[in-house]
């Protein structure tokens, strides 16, 4: 009987991100109350509102830091708004974040409502409007948000967090934000009942960083983890080795492209 090894890696192995990253964005839709329609392509016909800009008179100094706490964030959306803790030193005592200003070491990077951050401004122009952004958004003394490794410390794995497995990424689809794993025959596993089949997550596809895109066919290596209710899923996915998957190009929102209707993930 030939027996397939399952590889041990380091994290930092297997595609963790560091200093600027960008979570892996994909539109699901605007919560509910956001309000009807998002452009073309959007169901409803109607066209949001247009950003509040700056006035005039306010002055932006990047090497500025702020901290706030925030008030919303869209995980799965990947954009968000952060309250100052001083208020009028930012108009609207309100900053919008989009997720390529985060600083984490998270293979998902996101934010928590109520979680304390520092960030400084930027002004950027959405539809012809001048409007304030926030970047460099870390941890406040500067810390990188690192939110996915307390939730990986919660995980129960088969065989350890770091034994790497390989197997065939049957496909991703983007738009739901899941896929499913063939694993290569031949393993042995400390547990009873894993598939052969695995589902993977959108918050489990490890692109460096980046947006995972449209897979089919693909050579991966992953980690096993298992839900409270029992279910076997995909960890970490990467290429064989630990290289990132595909990225995909992420479109902030207000820039035009077509909205999917919203869901569930």
């Amino acid at each position: 009987l030939k027996l397939k090894l399952a590889v041990v890696r380091r994290p930092e192995a297997v595609g963790a991100c560091s200093g600027f990253a960008a979570m892996p964005w994909v539109y699901k839709g605007f919560p509910k109350g956001y309000g009807k329609g998002y452009g073309k392509g959007w169901k409803g016909g109607k066209s949001q509102a247009p950003p509040q800009g700056v006035p005039d008179d306010f002055r932006v100094n990047p090497e500025t830091k702020y901290v706030g706490t925030v008030d919303v964030y869209h995980k799965f959306s990947g954009y968000g708004f952060i309250i100052p803790d001083q208020k009028g030193v930012i108009p609207n005592d309100k900053v919008f974040v989009f997720w390529k200003s985060l600083r984490s070491t998270d293979r998902f990077p996101s934010l928590a409502k109520d979680m304390q951050v520092e960030f400084t401004l930027q002004v950027v122009e959405k539809r012809g409007v001048k409007t304030l952004q926030a970047e460099n958004v870390a941890l406040v003394g500067g810390a990188p948000i690192a939110i996915q490794d307390q939730s990986d410390e919660k995980k129960s794995f088969v065989g350890g967090q770091n034994l790497r497995y390989t197997g065939t990424m049957k496909f991703f689809l983007p738009k739901q934000g899941y896929g499913y794993i063939k694993i290569d025959p031949g393993y042995q596993y400390d547990r009873e009942g894993v598939p052969e089949d695995i589902r993977v997550e959108q918050i489990e596809m490890n692109c460096g960083g980046e947006n995972p895109g449209y897979i089919q066919d693909m050579k991966v290596e992953f980690g096993i983890w298992v839900t409270l209710r029992g279910v076997f899923k995909a960890y970490n996915v990467t290429q064989p080795g630990g290289a990132p998957l595909p990225a995909a190009p992420a479109v902030p929102p207000g820039e035009g492209a077509a909205m999917p209707a919203p869901t569930a993930v």
